[in-house]
């Protein structure tokens, strides 16, 4: 009896699994590049002077019609 696909099929159904989960790890820690934007246009709005209040709406408006994942400007 062949035993060598036996020994292969575990370890490269364990290869397989690695890869899988190492490409889902990185692509959700990845940020797209189209949010980048959204936050260099916040701290433009910032560094203009503007309030909070106001670039903060800017950033979620602009990070919601990217289909960017929602949260708060930093401070």
């Amino acid at each position: 009896m062949d035993t060598r696909n036996r020994r292969i099929r575990p370890r490269l159904l364990a290869f397989a699994a690695a890869a899988f989960g190492l490409g889902a790890a990185l692509a959700a820690s990845a940020e797209p590049p189209q949010c980048l934007h959204c936050l260099q246009d916040y701290q433009y709005c910032r560094d203009s002077g503007n309030d909070y209040g106001t670039c903060s709406g800017y950033y979620s408006n602009c990070m919601l019609a990217s289909g960017c994942p929602a949260g708060l400007p930093p401070l």
